[in-house]
């Protein structure tokens, strides 16, 4: 009797960290030429597996929420290797998000990160055609780009979250990549 008791709790133990998100309070955002360190601000998590399958290795949201269903949510990534000048990087961005979101707000905000970097970051408020509201910051690092966008489904959780992104901007640090390194 004790040994099924054992073996139903050892079961139940297994599934359900298997059911449980793998989140952290930190990590490290790898590109070919360069990676970062970040950690999730204040009442937030760091989760490297639930925007794996968009190409987002390093997405925050809020505790209690999931990558899904949360009404903010952050990611970090670093350019491709086309890109080693951050204002080569953001026109193109511009570019691209002009087409369904309309011009942005430039330049909003801007400092230094935890390490000293310096970062701007650019608005994107909603429009008819694309619901989100965003914030990115855009970090010059050593022949790379990195940024960190905080998107929120509505305006009201964009005004009552969007502090978040400095939060984690305090936490940067750029870390050289040695070698060949593939990105995460």
């Amino acid at each position: 009797m004790k040994a099924i008791f054992l073996v139903c709790i050892t079961w139940i133990v297994l599934c359900g960290s298997g059911l449980a998100q793998e989140t952290f309070r930190g990590g490290i955002v790898y590109g070919p030429k360069a990676a970062f360190k970040i950690d999730a601000p204040p009442a937030w998590v760091l989760d490297n597996k639930a925007g794996a399958e968009q190409g987002l290795p390093c997405v925050l949201y809020p505790k209690g929420s999931t990558w899904a269903d949360a009404n903010a949510i952050m990611y970090a990534k670093i350019a491709g290797t086309d890109y080693e000048d951050v204002g080569k990087f953001v026109a193109m961005a511009i570019s691209q998000m002009e087409k369904v979101h309309g011009k942005p707000r430039e330049k909003v905000d801007s400092g230094k990160t935890g390490d000293g970097q310096p970062y701007f970051i650019n608005e994107y408020p909603a429009t008819k055609s694309y619901s989100q509201w965003e914030r990115v910051a855009y970090i010059q690092l050593p022949k790379a780009v990195a940024y960190i966008v905080f998107s929120a489904r509505d305006e009201e959780s964009y005004r009552k979250n969007f502090p978040v992104l400095n939060e984690a901007l305090k936490s940067f640090a750029y870390m050289k990549v040695e070698g060949d390194h593939k990105q995460h």
